[in-house]
């Protein structure tokens, strides 16, 4: 509850107060996989909570003090979505946090608020698939102005499928570091310490923990794995860096893909990575030294500025550009609530603007790869073909590398064409976008594409 409370008074991230709420207190990896399920998803279905309480408060939710609304809403999201604790249990241990942080008139109130929603006919508590908006809004909980904004572009069942997928635990992705151990090696070795694990999807170096995170910390720091999404592993691919090259990763920190690009180059070229925040970076350098990495030079800057040495030195470029992160929204259960509707044009703007100077940074010959974590057309092939529209000396390139990663014939043709959407709903990982370009010889530009 007061991971709750640092989360709305203070604006704290959900996953940073809980792991600094863990440290001061000795709990077991049991209690702490229950809290971390308790305090996520009361925040994920915050909007589904708050509605039945509306329901059945005599007075405004906001008007309760905030011990007491999150409290309710703690108690509320274990007797809706986690069966498996007894309900008395449950009724119990919200009045014994009433009476620590409320007075008798709101331990009464909790105590009551809880008892009548045991009483309540709980299929008609929240509005089905009949209206899609309120569905999405309010059963799947996300912010009505995303609903409206996904229910405008597409169709019902697609909105709804990837809201769900969002809303559920997918286990933890990983990347095995192949500079120093075989993915099948790397399966082997953790199970063998009791971890469920099996291979990811698509990349051939993915993993997903399924069960026993409490050994990552620890297995972490050998240096044989890297925590990496599912579907951002697939950047590396899409570019494919040939060993010997020279590389710049534009928006690189914490560094997942930097390293990947030079794991795919048998740490062997140059890599430039460049961030703007310095301490992004450190964390970037300190997986690098890791994972045993060595042809890793960071530059803290802003990448729309590079200094001119830089102008036409890339054989490869990947800018991973700043987005809405709608297609990530899974990954953090306070992320849905922190989006604006503007964020989507700010982040398309300042993407395009990254994207229009990497050009720049790209020798002719070279490639371009622009990648987002999201699905919104604005940020992802809008600005694209705004980018090609406006320069002649680019045009898409065949993504031949992560084509072959890909089982669905439609998606491998559109990686082979150049630019690829993944949804979460349909293919089982992150949302996320790629697209490739070529920066054209001046013989090239010559010739009608």
């Amino acid at each position: 509850m007061l991971t709750l409370l640092e989360v709305e008074q203070e604006g704290a991230y959900a996953n940073l107060a809980l792991k600094q709420a863990f440290s001061r207190y000795c709990l077991s990896e049991v209690d702490k996989r229950f809290t971390s399920e308790i305090v996520y998803g009361s925040l994920r279905m915050q909007a589904a909570v708050d509605h039945i309480l509306t329901g059945l408060l005599n007075l405004p939710l906001a008007k309760l003090s905030p011990p007491i609304r999150y409290i309710l809403r703690l108690s509320l999201y274990q007797l809706l979505y986690m069966e498996r604790i007894p309900q008395a249990a449950v009724v119990h241990q919200g009045v014994e946090l009433a009476k620590r942080y409320g007075h008798t008139g709101t331990v009464s109130l909790t105590n009551g608020v809880l008892r009548a929603f045991l009483r309540q006919d709980r299929t008609a508590l929240l509005p089905d698939e009949s209206d899609p908006l309120a569905y999405v809004n309010v059963t799947l909980s996300y912010p009505k102005w995303l609903a409206g904004y996904l229910l405008d572009r597409w169709p019902t069942d697609d909105v709804i499928g990837f809201c769900r997928y969002l809303n559920q635990y997918q286990g933890l992705d990983a990347r095995a570091n192949t500079l120093r151990i075989s993915r099948a090696d790397l399966l082997r070795k953790l199970a063998d310490i009791g971890m469920a694990v099996r291979p990811g999807a698509y990349a051939p170096e993915s993993l997903l923990v399924e069960e026993g995170g409490a050994h990552l910390p620890r297995l972490l720091t050998q240096g044989e794995f890297l925590i990496q999404g599912q579907a951002s592993q697939l950047a590396a691919h899409a570019l494919s860096p040939a060993p010997g090259s020279r590389v710049i990763d534009l928006c690189a920190a914490p560094g997942g893909k930097t390293t990947h690009l030079a794991q795919l180059m048998r740490d062997q070229g140059e890599i430039l990575a460049v961030d703007l925040h310095p301490h992004r970076l450190r964390l970037l350098e300190e997986n690098a030294e890791r994972l045993g990495i060595s042809i890793i030079t960071t530059m803290a800057a802003d990448g729309r500025e590079l200094p001119a040495k830089w102008h036409g030195y890339a054989d490869y470029l990947l800018l991973d550009a700043p987005c809405s992160g709608l297609g990530v929204l899974g990954r953090r259960a306070d992320a849905r609530w922190r989006k604006q509707p503007s964020d989507i044009a700010e982040m398309a703007a300042l993407s395009f603007e990254l994207l229009s100077a990497a050009a720049a940074y790209v020798k002719p010959g070279g490639y371009l790869c622009y990648t987002t974590c999201t699905v919104t057309e604005e940020e992802n092939t809008g600005n694209i073909r705004r980018f090609l529209a406006a320069r002649r000396d680019f045009c898409p390139a065949p993504m031949n590398n992560l084509a072959e990663l890909l089982p669905d014939e439609r998606d491998k043709q559109a990686a082979l064409e150049g630019s690829l959407q993944l949804l979460p709903h349909r293919h089982g990982v992150e949302g996320f976008y790629f697209s490739l370009l070529k920066k054209l010889t001046i013989s090239q530009e010559n010739i009608t594409i």
